[in-house]
């Protein structure tokens, strides 16, 4: 028993002796402009601003001015006319806060399948950003329902059937939004996708509960872990599904991709791809959006 006792001792003295203090120093990133903007056939552009912060920084440490972008200058045109956008409250938004056309002013630019549409802010400090999209015409779904996950009959998931258009590079987007639960509608994690193996036919797909990282609400922490990821038979579901252009589509994939890399080491870099010019990050999004409600099973 001593000579272990003895032993342990002299590896706690060696061990200790070899520890000292490494300072490690990470560079300052710089600031970047972040900006997502979209907008719908039917519906009047949306953008939101905001900048990065430090890796490590914390978010609740930061004030608003340090996150949001609030004296911006954003316009869009649809190659006609040009449309002044303002900063507004915006409840259904993630962050609360867009720009938009401002209520009661008159010719406001409204989304029109099948036109392109330019966007450009302007900066505080000077700096210019710029994108251009399109808006596709939509392709509906064919048909939605809820379906029961066994051995679950009152859980399940959001069913779809889709008819592909013959020809390469369509691009889809799925949003739902549970009625009196959500706030917005929301995408689940990949929500996004292309036609390369599904070109000219009909199938069917299936997507579970999304969930709002900004809304305590309707958050996956605070949900009943026996009932995550599921809607309920008695949800009412409105589906919002979109089609996109080539850009928003590259966009939302890489983005979820980042997302599911996030925090493990093995994993490769992935590059989110925006479509803005002069370093932004983010999108402007044209959607050719459609509409379809789940009525609750009996």
């Amino acid at each position: 028993m001593k000579k272990y006792i003895l032993f342990t001792a002299i590896a706690t003295a060696l061990f200790s002796a070899c520890t000292e203090s490494i300072d490690v120093k990470l560079p300052n990133s710089d600031k970047k402009i972040v900006i997502e903007g979209v907008i719908e056939n039917g519906k009047g552009a949306t953008v939101i601003i905001t900048r990065t912060i430090p890796l490590f920084s914390s978010v609740s440490g930061s004030t608003i001015t340090d996150l949001y972008v609030l004296d911006a200058k954003v316009y869009v045109s649809n190659g006609i006319i040009t449309d002044t956008l303002t900063l507004a409250i915006d409840s259904f938004s993630s962050i609360g806060l867009v720009y938009r056309h401002p209520l009661g002013r008159p010719n406001p630019i409204i989304g029109v399948s099948g036109q392109n549409y330019s966007l450009r802010v302007v900066t505080s400090d000077g700096n210019v950003y710029s994108a251009t999209t399109s808006i596709p015409y939509p392709i509906a779904l064919d048909s939605v329902w809820w379906k029961p996950q066994p051995p679950e009959d009152s859980l399940g998931f959001a069913n779809a059937r889709l008819s592909d258009p013959s020809g390469l590079g369509n691009n889809y987007r799925w949003y739902s939004k549970r009625a009196t639960k959500d706030r917005r509608f929301l995408a689940p994690f990949g929500a996004t996708f292309d036609d390369k193996l599904i070109d000219g036919k009909q199938f069917e797909f299936a997507y579970t509960k999304a969930y709002d990282p900004t809304d305590s609400a309707s958050s996956f922490e605070n949900d009943i872990e026996s009932e995550r990821n599921y809607y309920k038979k008695s949800d009412t579901i409105y589906i919002k599904f979109c089609t996109l252009d080539r850009a928003s589509k590259d966009f939302y994939s890489t983005f979820e991709s980042a997302l599911s890399s996030n925090g493990n080491p093995f994993a490769s870099p992935t590059t989110i791809l925006g479509n803005f010019d002069n370093g932004a990050l983010g999108v402007w999004s044209g959607m050719g959006t459609s509409y379809d409600t789940i009525m609750p099973t009996p």
